[in-house]
């Protein structure tokens, strides 16, 4: 069974053939939670919202200032 050791800064590594299995990446958002004597750590899921803003983001950046630019246009 693999192992992980405690840092001093209470901070562990997930092994890599963890990391693989459960498709683990950089960034990605751990749920820590106490059963018994146990520490179970899940990866949260992601909402499809941070996904669509994630992908969109880009697309989307500076919308916001044309947008008012649009209706600025519409009020005269």
């Amino acid at each position: 069974m693999p192992t992980a050791r405690l840092s001093s800064k209470s901070q562990i590594v997930i092994p890599a053939a963890i990391r693989r299995r459960l498709g683990l990446r950089p960034g990605d958002l751990l749920e820590v939670d106490q059963q018994d004597d146990h520490v179970v750590l899940r990866k949260v899921q992601e909402s499809a919202l941070d996904v669509l803003d994630r992908i969109g983001g880009p697309i989307w950046r500076g919308y916001s200032e044309e947008l008012k630019r649009t209706r600025d246009e519409w009020d005269d």
